[in-house]
């Protein structure tokens, strides 16, 4: 990371675990540690601060880290209600995002995101021409994100494209991205 550039994380560990049952991802267990515990592993390197979204087992999730953040509104609006909420509490204005089942992100995710997001509002990561949930944004950003949930326009890369954004090809690492958000997983 370049020492002159200043960015906070976001970890999104809010969601309901529908796909995995219920169960709350991030608290999974991959190679015997929590999914969470790998993600602030990979992220802690590139960033300066990280919050973390979550709407349920806050106690749990404060024992990683000091500053967890609900959801405003109760009713599981998805990744860009966690953006939104956690914004205000981050130190930097720009902010990596990045799923909490993604145990196996690059170190130089923060890097090549910041160095190709120029003027856009937001910089993200894709496989194959596929967008994941691995961005950088500018945090002035939040009022737009507002918007699309007052309007109940909840899709998160709906909110991403209604805005200038660049992409980074991660193709090189494609294995960087996986994610674990389903009960056929290897998590425990």
């Amino acid at each position: 990371m370049n020492p002159t550039i200043k960015v906070s994380g976001i970890i999104l560990a809010g969601g309901k675990g529908t796909r995995a049952g219920g169960k709350d991802k991030g608290l999974l267990l991959y190679n015997n540690k929590p999914l969470i515990k790998r993600v602030i592993n990979a992220i802690t390197p590139q960033v300066d601060d990280i919050v973390i979204s979550a709407n349920r087992n806050i106690d749990s999730y404060k024992q990683y880290n000091a500053s967890v953040i609900g959801d405003t509104k109760q009713d599981y609006q998805g990744p860009l209600a966690g953006i939104t909420a956690c914004i205000s509490h981050c130190k930097h204005k720009l902010i990596l995002i990045v799923a909490c089942d993604m145990p196996n992100l690059p170190a130089d995710l923060s890097t090549r995101l910041t160095n190709a997001i120029e003027n856009n509002a937001i910089c993200i990561t894709t496989v194959d021409g596929h967008h994941q949930l691995a961005m950088l944004i500018n945090a002035n950003v939040k009022d737009s994100a507002q918007k699309s949930l007052d309007k109940q326009q909840l899709k998160l890369m709906q909110w991403v494209q209604s805005l200038p954004y660049a992409t980074v090809s991660f193709d090189d690492k494609p294995d960087a991205f996986l994610n674990l958000n389903h009960l056929n997983n290897p998590c425990k």
